[in-house]
């Protein structure tokens, strides 16, 4: 069952004997960071989000995922508590702790991770089943797909082979061998009645990352046949979910097996996960059919699907309509069976149609905005093209660590791009401030923390081209034959510079990402310019022996830019969106005028903004200031349209934020899209 190929390496992902793959992991802990935006957010993640979401799950009262555990181990008396899904609270807390744990050695840290693991370990059933909310309210197994009972067992797969990679304890995995063989065991070969419980499916990633942890074969054949079980029955028996709803439905992206789908639809953390683990599955098999389908479907989000933040998920409740062509018949023949129908299904939290992308009430949940991290870096790691970690910047500047508040310990669920302060109606998941995690509302925050504690694991990568930098950030790399030092003000400043202090004897190549904004980005090594092209959304690459003490400097130009919708985007015409690098802006009430409205702030097409660091907002933020146009809106009351007034517009001074530092004053009223005076 074993194929001998893994040896234990400390990355983000385990790539190091993948087939399929153009880039590898570096080492978690060869990355350290040491000064600017992502030294100060992970030691904010260190020592402030991480023990105070220990603090919340391991307390009966307010999170009680901790306590459903020890209830299924035997170690206390009590009742389940939570959402279906609380296990996974205690297991991504896990992955982010025992990257801390590397970097820091934190031995109460530490403790707290052997206690939990104790805990999961005694509350496993002997057959290797793993889900308090079915064992301790003592439900049978498998009864909805709602239950998500493969959902959680998914992150427990995940987080035990990175806490057995970095700690080299086995107590975890030994738990994730046996969620492996039960899961195996239960789902392989495939079984009719078991082929629409594979929703949410984190498992598929956990199950490959499983493979490549123990070497163990039938871990990767259960991956595969979690992708392939996807859409092979669009209408299943009633008894076999407990209800048709989610059971072959653009929700759950099992209408149309994946490797014929054309259109991303759906709960986009359903399709981000399923996205990601079909890459992670390709990378092992080289099945060429998932890279034509992940790669067809990343085309069709980003190009008609994604808002300008990274955002993927406009849709709260509603209905996903698309035309679904015919089936083939199979067995290689071109018949195809049956004609073009029309899908209009119930979704919810979900990717909408077609350049349809609303403001004021879009979803974008934030873990569907992780979601489309891991996609993307999955995507880089296969193909080493720059517009993948273009992507992860853009999602995780701004549609990711807006779910997190500047104090390191409140949410939000939802990322608008539009508020109306304390009169917007709220929809499901919306709040007019962030919230703490506990007996809900749990899987952002612990999305948010393993995703902050981790991203120094996707700066770097290496081929047998080189050392590629994917992302920039005050850190330093230590390599088994590379040692640098990255030093910058990053996203706040465009001047990076990479100090050599140790490199192999025979010529070596940097590659610098060069982002799609960069135009005019130059590249000069030790003060020369570099006779080398830095053309945006690739990667620049410099090729010769290094020495200690050589010198790279890449400057990316940070003028402030107006953004506009394509035209099939109806809501937005002739507005525009701000973004400076890869910071997207927006306009808070709290920087307009007393009695201004942010709605009655238009943009002249020549502004000239103005760049300034305030180091005492928002915890030292870059600020845009420029001169716009106030029209006022005069009074609608009854009125739903009336005739174009006439009214003078008046000059104003207005201060621009990072989108993802609003709703960190009080409640305010804020956009990201301006009209064009």
């Amino acid at each position: 069952m074993s194929d001998e190929r893994p040896a234990r390496d400390y990355g983000v992902t385990k790539t190091s004997a993948s087939p399929c793959c153009k880039l590898r992991s570096v080492d978690l802990r060869s990355v350290r960071w040491t000064s600017g935006f992502w030294a100060e957010r992970f030691k904010q993640c260190a020592e402030v989000t991480l023990p105070h979401q220990w603090a919340l799950l391991s307390d009966p009262q307010k999170g009680h995922a901790l306590t459903n555990l020890r209830i299924a181990a035997g170690l206390e008396t009590g009742e389940f508590k939570g959402t279906h899904w609380q296990d996974e609270w205690v297991y991504k807390w896990l992955e982010a702790a025992s990257v801390v744990w590397a970097m820091t050695a934190d031995a109460e840290l530490e403790r707290r991770m052997d206690e939990a693991i104790d805990a999961i370990s005694k509350a496993q059933q002997p057959d290797g089943y793993i889900a308090t909310q079915i064992t301790v309210r003592g439900w049978k197994r498998f009864q909805h797909i709602s239950h998500h009972e493969l959902y959680v067992m998914g992150h427990l797969l995940t987080a035990a082979c990175l806490h057995h990679r970095l700690t080299g304890k086995t107590s975890f995995l030994d738990v994730a061998k046996k969620v492996g063989d039960f899961l195996h065991k239960t789902f392989m070969p495939r079984d009719p009645a078991f082929v629409h419980f594979d929703v949410n499916p984190s498992y598929i990633m956990g199950a490959v990352e499983l493979y490549r942890t123990t070497g163990d074969r039938r871990y990767l054949d259960l991956a595969n046949v979690f992708i392939s079980n996807r859409g092979s029955q669009p209408r299943p028996p009633q008894s076999a979910v407990g209800g048709d709803a989610f059971g072959g439905t653009d929700l759950n992206q099992d209408r149309v097996p994946l490797r014929q789908e054309t259109e991303v639809v759906g709960h986009a953390v359903f399709f981000t996960y399923l996205y990601a683990g079909a890459a992670d599955a390709y990378m092992e098999t080289g099945d060429k059919t998932l890279l034509d389908a992940v790669e067809r479907l990343w085309h069709d989000l980003t190009e008609r699907k994604m808002y300008v933040t990274g955002g993927v998920c406009p849709v709260h409740k509603g209905l996903s309509l698309r035309w679904i062509p015919p089936r083939p018949v199979g067995g290689g023949s071109s018949e195809l069976v049956g004609a073009w129908t029309k899908s209009a299904d119930d979704v919810h939290e979900a990717a909408g149609a077609e350049f349809d992308l609303p403001s004021a009430t879009a979803y974008n949940e934030t873990c569907s905005q992780i979601g489309n991290l891991m996609w993307n870096w999955r995507m880089l790691v296969i193909n080493g093209e720059a517009r993948h970690a273009d992507i992860m910047e853009l999602n995780i500047y701004n549609s990711t660590l807006s779910g997190i508040g500047l104090d390191g310990a409140s949410w939000f669920y939802t990322n608008p791009l539009r508020w109306y302060g304390r009169d917007h109606k709220l929809i499901s998941q919306d709040a007019h401030q962030r919230f703490q995690p506990g007996l809900n509302h749990i899987c952002c925050p612990s999305n948010l923390v393993r995703t902050v504690a981790e991203f120094h694991g996707y700066v770097y990568s290496v081929s047998d081209e080189g050392l590629w930098v994917n992302h920039y950030g005050g850190n330093t790399f230590d390599g088994s034959e590379i040692k640098l030092t990255q030093t910058t003000s990053y996203p706040w400043d465009g001047e990076v510079e990479l100090t050599i202090e140790a490199a192999p004897a025979k010529p070596f190549a940097f590659l610098l990402r060069i982002p799609g904004w960069a135009d005019g980005a130059k590249l000069r090594v030790n003060g020369r310019p570099a006779r080398v092209a830095a053309e945006p959304v690739t990667y620049a690459r410099l090729q010769r022996a290094w020495a200690a003490g050589d010198k790279i400097n890449l400057s990316l130009p940070m003028k402030p830019r107006l953004i506009e919708a394509h035209p099939k985007v109806e809501a937005l015409r002739n507005q525009v969106a701000v973004v400076r690098g890869p910071l997207v802006y927006c306009l808070e009430s709290v920087d307009v005028p007393a009695g201004v409205s942010v709605s009655e702030i238009h943009v002249p097409r020549g502004i000239r903004w103005t760049a300034r660091f305030d180091p005492e907002l928002l915890r030292g933020v870059t600020v845009l200031e420029g001169e716009a146009l106030r029209i006022p809106q005069g009074d609608w009351t009854g009125k739903l349209y009336r005739p174009v007034s006439r009214v003078k517009p008046e000059k104003l001074k207005i201060r621009l934020i990072p989108y993802f530092a609003w709703a960190n004053r009080g409640v305010s009223e804020m956009t990201v899209w301006l009209p064009l005076a």
